[in-house]
């Protein structure tokens, strides 16, 4: 009998045991979200425009722990994402790089035989407010206020007037404050960019052109279709007014 008793206790003891220890370790089954998660975050502040080679040869990104309550999907998680890119925004130091700051950046150019690269910095409105992207092709228009008082054209020439500098040129690539439309078209609108960078194809007497009235008129560009019909090179268009550029 002393046995029996000593065996129903001991499996009571037992039995509560057990009873406790899942109260404590649950079915096993259960996962506990992670209070951190790794991401790349910006050791200093980054301007806009910097490359992803840049920013990981400098040491200006380095993966770390950031709340999770503070991470999004677009965040990188590696500096592998960085390859090939270029910030189109600054970020802050100890910010997460997200995706959505990036585009692709054009390490090597390859230009065409017999032309060179010339960079222009247009307001964002005379380069298409963001929407011209690389391998499409301009034309290039100059708004004249200024003209040689030795020029023989100078008396007769309208004042202000716009001419078509040049026709037809290639767009290598397109740097923007921005990101571009074609990847984040919505229906809120979007960001018109203060200033865009274009690089451009053009022929060294273009190019020629192109550095003096950039330094010293305003220039714009349209972008065309195909075999569209501009008007005469080197035709100012003034006030009701056509006359023979200088």
């Amino acid at each position: 009998m002393i046995g029996v008793i000593l065996f129903i206790a001991g499996s009571a003891i037992a039995y509560a045991s057990v009873e406790g220890a899942s109260k404590h370790t649950g079915s096993g089954t259960d996962v506990v979200a992670p209070v951190s998660t790794s991401a790349v975050v910006a050791k200093a502040n980054i301007p806009a425009g910097t490359t992803g080679q840049a920013m990981v040869s400098s040491g200006l990104v380095a993966i770390e722990l950031i709340p999770t309550k503070s991470y999004v999907s677009t965040d990188l998680g590696s500096l592998s994402g960085l390859a090939d890119e270029v910030l189109t925004s600054p970020v802050t130091k100890g910010s997460a790089i997200s995706s959505t700051q990036l585009t692709a950046s054009t390490s090597s150019i390859s230009l065409p035989t017999g032309m060179d690269g010339v960079t222009v910095t247009l307001s964002g409105v005379n380069a298409l407010a963001g929407y011209l992207q690389p391998g499409s092709r301009v034309d290039v228009y100059a708004n004249i206020t200024k003209v040689s008082t030795a020029s023989a054209a100078s008396s007769t020439l309208p004042l202000p007037c716009t001419e078509l500098a040049m026709a037809n040129i290639q767009v290598l690539d397109v740097q923007s404050t921005v990101p571009s439309y074609t990847s984040h078209r919505t229906t809120d609108g979007r960001t018109i960019p203060a200033t865009e960078t274009l690089l451009l194809a053009v022929n060294p007497s273009n190019a020629r052109n192109l550095e003096f009235l950039s330094q010293n008129e305003s220039i714009s560009v349209v972008q065309t279709q195909k075999d569209a019909n501009p008007p005469p090179v080197s035709q100012c268009i003034g006030t009701d007014q056509t006359t023979g550029a200088p």
